[in-house]
C-alpha cells in the first residue's frame, strides 16, 4: 500500500519547498507572502518561474521610475 503512495508523497515533499522558495522570492521583491505561497503550494514548478517573471519586471518598472539614476545601495539586512 505504502508502495502505491509513495509517488504522491516525494511530490508533496517536493511540493512544500517549492513552495517555500516561491513566497522568499517574491517577498524579497514586495509582494504578498501567503498569495504566493497558496500559488507555490498549487502550482508547484510553474510557480517559481512565475515569481522570478514578477521580480524582474519589478525591477525594471523600479529602473524606468527612476529615470536612469543609479539604484540606491541597500543597507545591510534590506532586500533590493
Amino acid at each position: 500500500m505504502l508502495f502505491y503512495l509513495l509517488p504522491y508523497l516525494l511530490l508533496y515533499l517536493l511540493n512544500v519547498p517549492l513552495a517555500l522558495l516561491t513566497a522568499y522570492i517574491a517577498y524579497s521583491h514586495g509582494q504578498s507572502v501567503g498569495r504566493w505561497l497558496v500559488v507555490g503550494l498549487v502550482l508547484p514548478f510553474v510557480s517559481v518561474f512565475l515569481a522570478i517573471a514578477v521580480a524582474v519586471r519589478h525591477k525594471q518598472r523600479a529602473a524606468a521610475a527612476r529615470g536612469g539614476a543609479p539604484a540606491p545601495v541597500p543597507q545591510p539586512g534590506e532586500f533590493e
